[in-house]
């Protein structure tokens, strides 16, 4: 009895094993189980849109090939910069190709191609040489090998060890077939995978178009394309201005890698690097080719489809008007000539800026850079990045500064004579040196009376004129005082134009230096720009509306034809601030202006007092020192017609001959007010 109870126990305890490795293997299975749905769930739910995106990123590529930027045209629509179509050959690596791979696609091309080797550096020709002899290159680094093995060494060490065992002579035994393939291959390195390198897109002949396009079956990721240049249809004219797009081979310059590569651009993108191009990059820059990519599991491509052919850029329309910019051009250039022969052999820059004064169009933007032998330089963009002193075309708004902080009242009356100081310092006018001559404000414009202007200053600082009095010893306050009235008709701040670079002149400090502030009511201190001058004239013009200058004025939707297309923004003239000032005042200056014009004893009645329509405006002549020698520069700013202005110009001579004989230079400007009107308007 007992036994038989014994040996039913070894049975039950065999099966309660066996279950017990039964429920754990199944533990273990579901376990298993349970880790797999939970992975499963993670990649899908929690990690589904990453891989997503991996797949969309390997399979749709977003092609680097070149695509023709949008036009820039003037305000009336003719194309002032264009594209240029020319051939070209491109290369496209795989994800899968070698290097080797890609070297005898290179030595298939160079039977069809000629390239220019000049620009081969001693760099190149040592990888190249070790892409050709790998074996002899091994056999030199034999030792370097172990340590790079065991960790001594790195690989960057290791390869420019390489690169310094490969002698001369090795390096001159790579023949000129040799180094026609090395160019082809260089070129063809330099792409990213899936992304079309420029080989060749400079003097491509027919005949090696033709025969590589007919021997792409055997060039496997190489194509034949266009490629484009910019053109410019009027030359030089707005050159500087218009700016520069960098070369497929520069790609993004260096300067601009941190901005553009945030945008989204490759490093090889072609892009505008300075002034309009640059200013207006996103404008015109094309939408690159998307393309669809089919691989197979080797990684090779097997199949490719377009998913977004992509476009060239949209179109720019300028405010420039290129004939009036041309004939500016035409007639600054005759007027320079005219002045050399006066005697002006030392002036070296001449810029005139022409706009619309009621809404900040830029008509005309005109610079010249004079050599002692007369040769001119284009200079355009000096109209706003260089700066100068002016002289006394700035008296408008010291008049203008004087009403604001209540020290002169509209017609007071003055007497200009010459000033003297406690300190020695002695001031005057031009127009009277010596004498006692009692004049308005108005007539202060039209002699361009330093007197009114530095008796103006003295009481904006409290200081009220008296013969041998002393200076005041702290003029900070009046100093922000003068300069906050010059500011807001656009003098010593940036005009805010649609173009980088621009300067907002040289604004020295002012605290215990009085002698600089009187100097500064006669603009004999800050410097300006043309285009802060032509802005400055706008808004004694336009009733006294700081306007913002713009050069851009309708984007346009590109198009497959020369026309333009729907107007997708339109450029406008912001109004930045108008003047603290009555209209009884902005009156008195414009009236002052016009007398400065169209009197005979105003300053710039020898050039504009017989204008085609009435025309106002202010001159000015500034003392400055050229190599230690005295000079002057002569301005000129003006408007008309006198009633509703249409047009606003600024005009600046540097280092013209100090007076006498005088040397007039406004006849370009009656010249521009002419034509404008007779022709254009």
């Amino acid at each position: 009895m007992l036994k038989r109870l014994k040996e039913k126990s070894n049975i039950e305890k065999t099966r309660a094993t066996m279950n017990k490795r039964i429920s754990f293997i199944f533990g273990i299975i579901v376990f298993i189980f349970a880790i797999i749905v939970l992975r499963l769930g993670y990649l899908q739910i929690a990690q589904g849109s990453h891989y997503k995106q991996l797949i969309k990123n390997s399979e749709n590529i977003t092609v680097n090939e070149s695509v023709p930027r949008g036009r820039i045209l003037d305000r009336n629509g003719k194309v002032i910069v264009d594209n240029a179509s020319k051939m070209s050959i491109t290369y496209t690596r795989g994800k899968k190709t070698s290097q080797s791979e890609i070297l005898d696609t290179a030595t298939k091309l160079s039977k069809l191609i000629k390239m220019d080797t000049d620009s081969i550096t001693d760099r190149d020709k040592q990888d190249f040489w070790v892409q050709k002899h790998p074996q002899k290159s091994k056999d030199m680094m034999q030792h370097e090998e172990s340590l790079l093995n065991d960790g001594s060494i790195t690989q960057e060490q290791y390869d420019e060890t390489l690169r310094n065992k490969i002698t001369k002579k090795q390096l001159d035994s790579l023949s000129d077939d040799d180094l026609q393939v090395l160019a082809i291959y260089r070129e063809m390195m330099a792409g990213s995978t899936l992304d079309p390198q420029t080989i060749k897109n400079e003097d491509v002949s027919e005949e090696e178009y033709a025969a590589v396009s007919q021997k792409l079956s055997d060039l496997p990721g190489v194509n034949t394309a266009m490629d484009w240049d910019r053109k410019y249809p009027y030359g030089d004219t707005l050159r500087g201005i218009l700016g520069d797009v960098s070369t497929s081979k520069e790609g993004i310059p260096k300067e601009l890698t941190d901005k553009y590569l945030s945008k989204g651009y490759s490093r090889n993108d072609r892009v505008g690097k300075s002034y309009l191009e640059y200013q207006y990059e996103d404008v015109l820059r094309g939408k690159k080719k998307e393309m669809k990519y089919t691989t197979d599991k080797s990684g090779e491509i097997i199949d490719s489809k377009v998913v977004n052919p992509g476009s060239r850029g949209d179109d720019l329309v300028l405010s420039i008007d290129v004939d009036l910019q041309k004939k500016t051009e035409e007639y600054l250039e005759e007027q320079i000539k005219k002045l050399r022969s006066e005697g002006a052999k030392d002036m070296d820059n001449a810029l005139m800026v022409v706009q619309n004064p009621n809404n900040g169009d830029v008509l005309a933007m005109v610079g010249k850079q004079i050599d002692k032998d007369g040769s001119l330089t284009d200079f355009d963009i000096g109209t706003f990045t260089a700066q100068y002193t002016v002289g006394s075309s700035v008296k408008g708004g010291t008049l203008l500064a004087g009403y604001q902080n209540d020290a002169i009242n509209v017609g007071e009356e003055m007497i200009d004579e010459p000033l003297e100081f406690s300190d020695g310092l002695k001031k005057h006018s031009y127009f009277n040196q010596d004498g006692k001559v009692r004049i308005d404000d108005k007539e202060a414009l039209m002699h361009s009376s330093n007197v009114y202007m530095f008796k103006t200053a003295l009481k904006i600082a409290g200081s009220p004129y008296t013969p041998n009095m002393n200076l005041p010893s702290d003029i900070s306050i009046a100093g922000q005082k003068l300069r906050k009235g010059l500011n807001q008709v656009g003098l010593g701040v940036k005009t805010g134009i649609d173009l980088p670079n621009e300067t907002s002149g040289q604004i020295e400090p002012l605290n215990n230096n009085p002698g600089n502030y009187l100097d500064l009511a006669i603009g004999q201190y800050d410097t300006y720009t043309p285009l802060q001058l032509s802005q400055y004239v706008s808004t004694i013009a336009n009733n006294g509306y700081r306007i913002q200058p713009h050069i851009g004025l309708q984007i346009h939707d590109a198009t497959n034809k020369d026309s333009l297309g729907p107007v997708k923004h339109k450029v406008k003239g912001n109004v930045l601030n108008r003047v603290n000032n009555t209209q009884d005042q902005i009156d008195q200056v414009q009236e002052g202006f016009d007398m400065a014009f169209n009197e005979e004893e105003g300053t710039g009645y020898e050039s504009f007092n017989d204008t085609t329509v009435p025309s106002a405006g202010k001159t000015g002549t500034a003392e400055v020192f050229q190599d230690g020698k005295p000079k002057v520069n002569s301005t000129y700013i003006g408007y008309a017609p006198i009633k509703d202005p249409q047009l606003a110009f600024s005009i600046v001579y540097t280092n013209q001959p100090v007076p006498e004989p005088w040397l007039n230079g406004g006849d370009v400007g009656r010249d521009v007010i002419d034509y404008y009107f007779k022709n254009k308007k």
